[in-house]
């Protein structure tokens, strides 16, 4: 009887229903075997429903014949019940499914997109919608306003899907109010043409301000107002947006003696092709360099300006149509005044000592208009852009040698670029075309005690590019063919006249510069690789003093590979030759400034080059960590190297037959992760080259290595409520060594720290610190240090109208010193900063 009881309770609980209804499963990425998290699962036809694990598991409460996946980034798949070997394979799939979101406390993930909630992101003292994009972790925001993502710029910025701002987006960033943006989407991988969607693979991303509602179709801007003092100073500013569904406005007006640079605003910045690699942008060398300064440090710290901008962006369209017209004018007055020491490594060569103070004017004035059909299947584009400006850099320059130079351009362009996509479920048809015509002159004077030589230049430039693209799509291969011709036609005018080392020497040249090329190329896609093989081949040819023609070889091999959902990598090798720059057939020297002369001689070889890089990156949104590291070597070639001569203190810089090699190594990467609910932000970012090659001087050949490693950890955002703090420090080691000589180095080290305190959400207090720092490697120059103070506070008196008070470089600094290496020498720099600035403002925004 015991034994009958017994077997009788086994049976009972073996067949209980809570345990016989649990439905248990493993859920696993068909193509890597990953486990898949987040998934739900449901009964179909019932109630019950449970989430996977981290590990892929799930248990499944309640009867089931049959059960229903979705998951974000997978196709929606339905089993059977019971489950075969308990394991779920489930497609990915690349499509955004807008019911399935993956949310976290501040990212949100709608497939290859991620969501920042302005909300959690902004505080109280931010003023733009830049303050808010600096913090989000795996981005970073340039000096000159580019806003890179996983170490990339982005390549397409839009407001409410919009791209009526074009590529010119600091204009929106620097002026739309974070209260007015519900949402920053940044949008990974992004192919800004519908037509080349799964076809053109990009592995950069696009930025979208998702505006507020109360935003839409009412104009919203600001307007701001100051002035202070040391010296006289004054900034005002007025921004407009308005966006409706079939017009949008934009317009700016702002000047400014501050620092502020208007090129900033209009500057564009993301990187849209129309052509193939084999096109090269620029045929032409610059000339005269006499008018051109710079320092390695902050603009708002150096610029001694007088500035203005004017813009006006209005766009118009309906659905997949849109049209756009831009204007804008900048007018920039700067002064500079710098000190250099060059030391050239030799005995038979006077170092230079020169100081200059340097005034330079520019106007310019561009119109832009734009014409866009997008859609899955057609793309074209046309866009008409007209540019005019005039610039004048007069500089009187001590030291060394004493005297004064004057340098006048004007500039004329007009270009019509036009391109035209067609696409079918089996094949592409592409065809891009750029005509430009180009005047700008230039011209050069010096006055000095050795004589007053000019120099002139005059160009007329007509250029044609056309280029067609036939492509064939079967199964997982895509095959196509590029095939174009490149027509530049340009006049040049050389007159250089009174220079005392060398005889006057002048010359026009009737230049034309063809090419054509052909270009295979196949594309293999499937579960999560991407094989792309390239093969240019082009013929280029010059009318140039004598005809001279060119064959080209360029094969490029792409590999990618989709590791996980998180993660992906890519290798590139190539090999290219290229032909000789066109100028080197232009046989008249060329002043550059008063002492450096350019004097090119005929190349009739080819040079190569030997490339190849690999790239990692890794990103998980829900816990806010993203990182990248990338690596290249090239190996370039060339029949010819350069020879700078020096003579009596003036520098030719010609070539010399002789076959010369160049190894460059490059590798950086970077680190970012959000804590505290991704308030803070920490991060790190690593760079290292090294190039070894050789050059010239007084006809010998030297070999030298430069090396630079740099480091620059950052931390950034809200302590608690009442307390941000950001600090970032860069520190950069260089290294030069030429020939059987001792090494030359220098460490710079630049660090910010500035701290917010907010102790209500009407007032903010920041008080902020930069520090700047050269060691040299020789004992016989002073180590340079400079400490600038800034503080600041706000009074937000109402939603609409903030005060503000800022003190800039309180301690009144007057120079900074740096150190740059050339390739045999050394340059050390003195440059002046501007002086302690007080400005009050009033903003108001509406």
């Amino acid at each position: 009887m015991r034994i009958a009881f017994l077997i009788l309770v086994l049976t009972v609980l073996v067949t209980f229903p809570t345990r016989a209804e649990d439905i248990t499963g493993l859920l696993l990425d068909a193509e890597s075997r990953e486990p898949v998290a987040g998934a739900i699962i449901k009964a179909v036809g019932g109630k019950g429903f449970a989430a996977s694990k981290s590990d892929g598991s799930f248990i499944l409460k309640g009867p089931a014949k049959q059960i229903s996946i979705r998951c974000m980034g997978y196709e929606t798949k339905n089993e059977e019940v019971p489950l075969k070997n308990g394991e779920i394979l489930l497609c990915p799939k690349e499509t955004v499914l807008n019911e399935v979101v993956v949310q976290a406390p501040d990212i949100f993930q709608k497939g290859d997109t991620l969501v920042f909630n302005v909300g959690k992101y902004a505080t109280s003292a931010d003023d733009a919608i830049i303050d808010v994009i600096k913090r989000l972790p795996g981005v970073k925001v340039e000096k000159d306003g580019t806003i890179m993502y996983q170490g990339k710029p982005i390549n397409k910025f839009y407001i409410d899907g919009n791209d009526f701002v074009g590529d010119a987006y600091g204009l929106a960033t620097n002026n739309i109010s974070k209260d007015d943006v519900a949402a920053v989407e940044l949008m990974e991988n992004h192919q800004p043409i519908k037509a080349l969607e799964d076809i053109e693979f990009s592995d950069q991303a696009g930025i979208n301000l998702k505006l507020k509602e109360d935003a839409h179709s009412r104009w919203v801007g600001v307007t701001n107002a100051g002035g202070g003092f040391s010296p006289l100073l004054y900034s005002g500013s007025v921004f407009a947006m308005r966006l409706a569904r079939k017009t949008q406005n934009m317009f700016t007006l702002k000047a400014d003696n501050t620092g502020w640079n208007p090129e900033n605003e209009i500057m564009e910045h993301s990187y849209d092709p129309m052509f193939s690699s084999i096109y090269k942008e620029a045929l032409w060398r610059e000339y005269i360099s006499a008018d051109e300064a710079g320092a390695p440090l902050s603009e708002s710290r150096t610029r001694d300006n007088r500035s203005w901008l004017a813009n006006a962006i209005v766009s118009w369209g309906n659905g997949d149509t849109a049209n756009r017209l831009k204007l804008n004018y900048i007018g920039d007055r700067l002064d500079y005044s710098s000190s250099i020491f060059t030391d050239y490594f030799s005995p038979k060569i006077d170092n230079l000592n020169q100081n200059d103070v340097l005034h330079t004017r520019r106007h310019s004035l561009n119109a832009e208009l734009k014409t866009e059909i997008n859609k899955k299947n057609y793309f074209l584009k046309d866009n008409l852009r007209f540019d005019i400006g005039c610039q004048r850099g007069a500089s009187s320059v001590s030291g060394s040698f004493n005297l004064n130079q004057d340098v006048t351009r004007r500039k004329l362009s007009l270009t019509n670029d036009l391109r035209l996509i067609k696409k079918t479920d089996k094949r592409i048809f592409t065809l891009s075309s750029r005509n430009g015509f180009l005047h700008n002159p230039a011209n050069l004077s010096v006055s000095a005690d050795y004589g007053d030589p000019t120099q002139r230049i005059g160009i007329n430039d007509l250029r044609h590019t056309t280029e067609s693209q036939y492509g064939l799509f079967k199964g997982f291969w895509r095959l196509y063919v590029y095939g174009g011709v490149d027509i530049n036609y340009r006049h040049i005018n050389l007159d250089l006249s009174h220079f005392p080392v060398r005889q006057n020497t002048a010359g026009q040249y009737n230049a034309l510069l063809a090419s054509a090329y052909l270009s295979p190329k196949a594309e293999y896609d499937r579960r999560g690789w991407r094989i792309v093989l390239h093969i240019p081949i082009q013929w280029r040819h010059y009318t140039l003093q004598g005809n001279h023609d060119f064959a080209i070889f360029s094969p490029n091999l792409y590999l990618y590979r989709q590791l996980t959902a998180k993660s992906d990598f890519s290798m590139q090798a190539s090999y290219s030759s290229y032909a000789p720059d066109a100028a080197m057939f232009v046989d008249c020297a060329v002043l550059s400034d008063y002492r450096n002369l350019f004097i090119a001689i005929p190349i009739e070889k080819n040079s190569s080059a030997t490339s190849a890089s690999t790239t990692y990156r890794y990103r998980n949104p829900l816990t806010a960590f993203f990182a990248n590291i990338s690596a290249s070597y090239t190996y370039n070639r060339s029949p010819y190297i350069s020879n700078k001569k020096f003579v009596n203190g003036f520098i030719f810089t010609t070539y010399e037959p002789l076959f010369t090699g160049a190894h460059n190594f490059n590798t950086k990467g970077g680190v970012s992760k959000g804590l505290c609910h991704n308030r803070l932000v920490i991060g790190l970012e690593l760079s290292y080259s090294n190039i070894s090659a050789a050059t010239m001087r007084d006809d010998a050949k030297q070999d030298f290595r430069q090396e630079v490693l740099t480091a620059n950890p950052y931390f950034k955002g809200s302590l608690n409520r009442w307390l941000s703090m950001n600090y970032t420090i860069n520190v950069n080691v260089s290294t030069l060594k030429i020939s059987s000589q001792s090494s030359s180095d220098a460490i710079s080290l630049y660090q910010t720290l500035s701290f917010t305190i907010i102790p209500d959400d009407n007032f903010h207090f920041t008080l902020g610190g930069e520090h700047y720092y050269t060691r040299f490697g020789d004992s016989q120059t002073k180590d340079a240090n400079l400490v600038l103070i800034d503080a600041s506070a706000s009074w937000q008196i109402n939603a609409k109208i903030r005060l503000g008070l800022t003190a800039r470089n309180l301690l009144d600094r007057q120079n900074y010193r740096y150190s740059t290496f050339g390739s045999l020498s050394r340059t050390d720099h003195i440059y002046r900063i501007r002086p302690r600035n007080v400005l009050l403002t009033a903003q108001l925004r509406f």
